[in-house]
C-alpha cells in the first residue's frame, strides 16, 4: 500500500476521535495555480488564545489488537487497515508543513501488537520530528 492509500486509510479512521474533527475541504486547483484545497487528515483546533490550528490528524496505525465493541478499529470490524512506518509519518508532517497545510500533528493510534510497541513506534516518529527535523508542534493522544 502506498503512502497516499495510508493517508487516506488513516485519517479517515483518526476522525472518529471526538478531539477535532476534520475539516472535510475540498477545494481542485486552478490551472497554473499551486496547492489544492483537498488533503485529508486536516482538522481544526484552538489554541489557549484562541486562535484556530490547522492539524495533521492522522492514526499512526488502524490495525488494533483488541476488539472494543464500540471502536471502529476494533480487530473483529471489516475495515481497511493500514500502519505508517515513524519515518513515513515525520516525512508526512513536515511535507504538509512546509507547504503551510498544518501549524502541527495530532497523533493518535490503535493498539498495534502491544500498548509498549505502539507507543515505541509514535515515540520514533516524535523523535525523528523533534530531534532531525527540529519541529516542535505536536499534539499526542
Amino acid at each position: 500500500m502506498d503512502i497516499e492509500e495510508k493517508l487516506k486509510v488513516l485519517a479517515d479512521s483518526a476522525k472518529y476521535d471526538a478531539s477535532c474533527s476534520s475539516s472535510g475541504s475540498k477545494r481542485t486547483n486552478t490551472k497554473g495555480g499551486i496547492g489544492n484545497g483537498d488533503v485529508a487528515g486536516i482538522c481544526h483546533s484552538w489554541g489557549a488564545d484562541g486562535r484556530c490550528i490547522s492539524l495533521l490528524k492522522i492514526l499512526m496505525s488502524n490495525c488494533c489488537m483488541y476488539d472494543c465493541k464500540y471502536c471502529i478499529n476494533r480487530c473483529s470490524n471489516t475495515v481497511k487497515r493500514a500502519t505508517f512506518t515513524p519515518r513515513e509519518v515525520a516525512d508526512l508532517t513536515i511535507g504538509f508543513y512546509k507547504r503551510n497545510y498544518i501549524e502541527g500533528l495530532f497523533l493518535s493510534s490503535a493498539v498495534v501488537k502491544s500498548p509498549d510497541y505502539t507507543m515505541e513506534i509514535m515515540y520514533e516518529a516524535i523523535s525523528i520530528l523533534r530531534n532531525e527535523y527540529k519541529f516542535n508542534r505536536i499534539y499526542s493522544c
